[in-house]
C-alpha cells in the first residue's frame, strides 16, 4: 500500500509540475477524443456545438462561429454560433451570403490559411459590424480543408490577451477533429439512405416475385374444367370461362375466332372453302 501511495503522489506531483501550455495541450487532446466518442451517440449538430464551445473554453475566448462553405466556393452558410455567443449577441443575421460581401473574418477563406486579428477596431479594411453583434475585440480564424478546397470555416474572437500560434494549432486540432466526424456522419447517413433504398427496391421485387409465383402455381396445377362446355372452375366454386379464368391468373389476353370444323358445323350453308379461294 505504501508503494501504491507513493506512486499516486508522483503522479500529483507530475501534474502539479505542469506547464500552463501542457496542461491545455492536454485537455485539447482530451477534447478531441471525447467528440470522437460522441460519433455514435449524438447528432452532428450536436458534435459541431460541442467542439465549437470547447474551443471557445479552451482558447480563452468569449465568442465563436462554425460556417459551411458552399459548393459553389463563392457562399458561406452559418452553421452555428458558441453557446456563449447566443446568449449575449442579438443580431439577426442572413445564414447565407457571398464570401466577397464578408468581413474581415473570412480574411483565412481568402489568404487560405490561419489568420489573426489582435486589434479589429484598427484593421483597415474592416466592414463593421451589424446591430446587436457583440463587440468584437479580436478574433482567430482557420479555414477546413478537403481535397484542397475550403470547406468550412471555425472562428473564435474576444480572449482577454491576444492570440497567439498556440491558440492556432488548438483551433486547427479541434477543426479538424470536427470535420473528420462531418465526413465520418456524411457516410453513415449515405449508407444508410442507399441500404433503405436498396431494401425497399428488394421488398417491391420480392412482391413481384412472390405474384408470378402465385400465378405459376396456379396455372400448374390441377384445374378443374367442365368435359363439354370447357368452363373452369375456380377455388370459390364457381364456373368461369377458360377466357376470364386464365385472363385473371396470367398476362395472357384473347382475340376470338373461329375454326374450320366449327365453322362447318355452325354454318353449314356456307361454302367457306370457296370464301378462302
Amino acid at each position: 500500500m505504501a508503494g501504491g501511495n507513493a506512486g499516486n503522489r508522483d503522479v500529483a506531483s507530475a501534474d502539479d509540475n505542469r506547464t500552463p501550455a501542457t496542461a491545455r495541450a492536454g485537455e485539447v487532446l482530451r477534447t478531441a477524443l471525447d467528440l470522437l466518442r460522441m460519433v455514435d451517440g449524438a447528432s452532428l449538430d450536436e458534435i459541431i456545438q460541442h467542439g465549437l464551445d470547447e474551443t471557445v473554453r479552451l482558447s480563452g475566448s468569449r465568442i465563436g462561429y462554425f460556417h459551411f462553405v458552399n459548393a459553389d466556393r463563392q457562399t458561406i452558410r452559418l452553421h452555428t454560433w458558441s453557446t456563449g455567443t447566443k446568449r449575449i449577441c442579438t443580431t439577426v443575421e442572413a445564414t447565407h451570403y457571398p464570401i466577397a460581401a464578408a468581413g474581415i473574418w473570412v480574411d483565412c477563406v481568402h489568404r487560405r490559411g490561419p489568420v489573426i486579428h489582435n486589434d479589429y477596431a484598427a484593421e483597415p479594411h474592416r466592414k463593421g459590424l451589424p446591430q446587436g453583434h457583440v463587440a468584437l475585440l479580436r478574433d482567430l480564424g482557420v479555414p477546413i480543408f478537403a481535397d484542397g478546397q475550403i470547406v468550412a470555416v471555425l472562428g473564435v474572437g474576444n480572449k482577454a490577451s491576444p492570440y497567439d500560434h498556440d491558440d492556432v494549432d488548438l483551433a486547427q486540432l479541434l477543426a479538424g477533429t470536427i470535420w473528420s466526424i462531418v465526413l465520418r456522419k456524411r457516410a453513415q447517413d449515405q449508407l444508410r439512405e442507399e441500404v433503405a433504398a436498396r431494401t425497399e427496391e428488394l421488398r417491391r421485387r420480392n412482391l413481384e416475385l412472390q405474384q408470378a409465383l402465385d400465378d405459376v402455381r396456379v396455372l400448374s396445377g390441377i384445374v378443374p374444367i367442365c368435359a363439354y362446355c370447357k368452363q373452369i372452375r375456380d377455388d370459390r366454386g364457381y364456373w368461369n370461362q377458360l377466357e376470364a379464368y386464365l385472363s385473371e391468373r396470367s398476362d395472357a389476353r384473347f382475340s376470338h375466332g373461329i375454326c374450320p370444323t366449327c365453322a362447318s358445323k355452325q354454318f353449314p350453308d356456307i361454302d367457306l372453302q370457296g370464301l378462302s379461294d
